[in-house]
């Protein structure tokens, strides 16, 4: 995890230093897009989706303060632009309802807007990330983990040189 960890934070300074972005900035919104095939499936059985607005992400913040967590305070300083988070599981659902979300998410999640691709014991895990034009923001950050059956799409915009930072000081 440790490698994981290093090569996303590679990646981050890149993006971060004003390295050409990997593709224009799709004319759709990105984060959209899944967060809407994500909801598709919810009527599914077995499939879960959980959608924090921004009403839900500012009570979430809220008690995020109270608990005078470090870490937590730490993350909900990155969080600061984030509008909405959308967390779906579809391990447990049916095979073919399972194979058919997964070819559709595949087609959304274009290799345009790979930021970062680890495998660890054999789980492959994707994040895929729209940079601003000047790389100091990313947008639209869209985490897979396709063999655990997990998609979470945070909607809004993250500093990069926050975000490693952030990384960094927990690494060590």
């Amino acid at each position: 995890m440790r490698k994981t960890v290093i090569a996303f934070l590679i990646i981050l300074a890149s993006v971060g230093t004003g390295a050409p972005a990997q593709a224009a900035t799709p004319s759709i919104d990105y984060g959209k897009r899944v967060t809407s095939l994500m909801k598709e499936y919810s009527y599914n059985t077995d499939f879960q989706c959980l959608n924090l607005g921004s009403l839900g992400l500012a009570i979430v913040k809220r008690a995020i303060r109270k608990s005078g967590d470090k870490d937590a305070l730490e993350l909900l300083d990155l969080m600061k632009d984030v509008k909405q988070v959308t967390i779906a599981s579809f391990a447990d659902c049916d095979p073919d309802v399972r194979s058919h979300f997964e070819s559709r998410l595949s087609k959304v999640l274009t290799k345009d807007f790979l930021l970062v691709e680890a495998k660890d014991a054999g789980e492959k895990v994707q994040i895929f990330a729209i940079p601003d034009d000047d790389g100091e923001n990313i947008s639209d950050l869209i985490i897979s983990a396709p063999r655990s059956g997990a998609v979470i799409c945070v909607r809004g915009k993250v500093n990069v040189q926050d975000v490693a930072t952030f990384l960094d000081s927990k690494s060590k």
